[in-house]
């Protein structure tokens, strides 16, 4: 899908991407559920190049496919709760799942920028990455949780840095 605007009210649970996918200039002016789910299994990708996203009271990219990869480059979010997370209770749930993020601009932050699995083999690979005001630990940029099957709730681990799940440097993350 290629440059579309999702007006407020008009994205229900979102872009679902099935495979492998490409999500190009698309800018959601008010994110319902998520703006984009990623459903596709082992060995696909979704893409999403450029675009923006606007009050997220939740999430942005919802990462459900085990064995897969979101690519997030030169986007741009603002009044959200967190650009990405995985599954962490689902009924099948597991991974690994990647996420790589660069080039990416965003503001008001509520809760992290990303959150991930570590028990599950989970990784966030993070690059020039600006936040709006940031300052060590405002927002929380790679969260680790501990995920679980349905049923329960996962486990916020807490916050962590150049590890070999949360792949970002303090370096990587600066403000505007």
């Amino acid at each position: 899908i290629k440059d579309v605007v999702i007006k407020a009210g008009g994205g229900a649970d979102g872009i679902h991407c099935l495979g492998s996918c490409t999500i190009q200039g698309v800018k959601w002016a008010d994110v319902c559920e998520d703006a984009a789910t990623m459903k596709g299994g082992s060995g696909k990708t979704m893409n999403v190049v450029g675009g923006s996203a606007y009050k997220a009271s939740d999430k942005v990219f919802q990462h459900n496919g085990i064995g897969s990869t979101i690519k997030i480059a030169g986007f741009a979010a603002d009044t959200i709760g967190k650009l990405y997370r995985p599954c962490g209770n689902c009924s099948s749930n597991g991974g690994p799942r990647k996420v790589v993020i660069s080039s990416t601009k965003l503001a008001n932050v509520s809760a992290s920028v990303v959150g991930i699995n570590t028990n599950f083999g989970d990784t966030a690979t993070i690059t020039g990455l600006q936040i709006k005001g940031y300052k060590s630990g405002s927002p929380k940029v790679c969260v680790a949780y501990k995920g679980v099957q349905s049923g329960s709730e996962s486990s916020q681990i807490g916050e962590q840095w150049n590890t070999s799940n949360c792949i970002v440097k303090t370096s990587n993350v600066t403000s505007y």
